[in-house]
Order: C-alpha cells, then structure tokens, then sequence
C-alpha cells in the first residue's frame, strides 16, 4: 500500500511539474466553449473582447479575412478560452487587479452598430424601421442572421445594431450594394480608456497586454497601467512584466 501511494504521489507530482514549466504543448481549443464557473453576462463580455482582438489582428496584418462579416470562429475560440483562463486565476495578483478595474477591450460597440442613410420614404428602409424586416430578400438575410434592428437619426440617417458581435466593416460594404443604401459604415472608436491588446498567438500560447488607463480619457489618457500576461493552452498563466503609473 506505501509503496502504490509513494508511485501515486510521485506521479501526480510530474504532472504538476510538467504542467507549471510552461513547455507543455496543449493546443486551445479551435471550437468556442463557455467555461462553466463563467457567468453568461461575463462570458458575451469576454467573448466581443475577443472578437475585437481577432478583428484587430485582422487589420493590422491587413489579412483577407476582413472581407467576412462573421469572425473566424477558430480565431476567436483559443483568445476567448485565453480571456476566461485569466479571468478565473486566483493566484495572480494581476488577475485580481484586472478584474478590479474590469479591463477589457476599447470600442466594443464596433462589433454591433454601424450607419447608414437612405431615402426615409424608401419602403424597404421604412418597413425595416418599424416592422424589423425589409422585404428585400438579400437585407432580410442579413437581418434574420445577425439580428440587426433600425433606428432613425433624423436627416435620413439611420443606426443599425446587431445583437451578434460581428465584422461592421464588411456589413457596411455588403450593405453599400443595396441600391437604396445610399451609404453605410461601421461606428467609429472615440476617445480612449481601458484595453487588451494580443503580442503573441500561437496555437498553444497568446501573449496578451492588458492596460487601465485614467486621467481625462476622452482626450486621451493622460496616466496607465500594464500588464503582460502569458497564457499556455494548458491553463497556466504568468505574469511576464508589469510596468507604468502605480494604480490608483
């Protein structure tokens, strides 16, 4: 019997060590899963936060996939299960601290609304408004898929929202195509606070900077805060650096 416990333990102890040496090549997972211990208001939180990193990637590699309106799912799906990982840490005091100052990422509202102005006595536009559907077969579709409501603005402008977390830069230039559509595009980012930026991402480990910013950040933050967070596809995370204004 001390002989199987000694065998047990010293097996238990070389997963641990395995598991901590940060070399282990477990691969996140390519298909989008909600951790259980996450609420699901926290998880469509974490979930646009990782739909914009995705979609920031795209931009700033100017990759093809900025042509499609939904985002990769097997993008998204290693980021998000990165987010939760960090999320759920209790041992880090960073986590904690990111989680205290409820750090994610800027502009969301990208992924959900856009504008576009037509004629307001167009029926297609009017039916939309105020019925939720177009009777334009090619814009109901976009509609029903994405869930996407009018408002109007006045002066023949109009704001769109999808319920889904999706590319508005391509909604825009699909819904351009419309004849009635005079113009459309994706709502802009103004002013600046809180953000996660990705450094590094490969199948089995993302390199994430989280920063608080504060101090006038309409205008720009004038003060802020950073940490680099580690995260390996095996659940380990790691603080890498921490640097900038001492929190206030």
């Amino acid at each position: 019997m001390k002989n199987y416990l000694f065998i047990l333990s010293s097996f238990l102890a070389g997963i641990f060590f395995v598991a901590c040496d940060g070399e282990t090549t477990i691969d996140f997972p390519t298909d989008i899963i909600q951790d259980s211990r996450v609420s699901d208001s926290t998880f469509q939180i974490l979930l646009d936060d990782a739909k914009l990193l995705c979609l920031n990637l795209y931009l700033n590699e100017e990759t093809r996939e900025l042509n499609n309106i939904e985002i990769d799912e097997s993008h998204v799906a290693p980021v998000i299960s990165a987010l939760q990982m960090v999320f759920l840490d209790s041992l880090l005091q960073s986590a904690y601290e990111i989680r205290e100052y409820q750090i994610h990422t800027l502009c969301p509202v990208q992924l959900h609304e856009g504008i576009l102005s037509s004629d307001t006595i167009n029926t297609n536009i009017n039916s939309w408004y105020r019925n939720g559907y177009s009777d334009h077969r090619q814009l109901d579709d976009y509609i029903y898929e994405y869930n996407i409501s009018l408002d109007s603005l006045g002066n023949n402008l109009y704001k769109y929202r999808s319920e889904t977390g999706i590319n508005h830069l391509a909604l825009a230039s699909e819904l351009k195509k419309i004849p009635f559509i005079l113009s459309a595009k994706s709502t802009l980012c103004i002013g600046d606070g809180s953000q996660i930026e990705i450094i590094d991402y490969t199948s089995d480990f993302i390199h994430l900077i989280y920063s608080y910013g504060w101090g006038d950040c309409p205008a720009g933050c004038s003060k802020r805060h950073y940490w680099e967070i580690g995260v390996y596809g095996s659940g380990i995370v790691v603080l890498l650096a921490e640097s900038g204004n001492k929190l206030p």
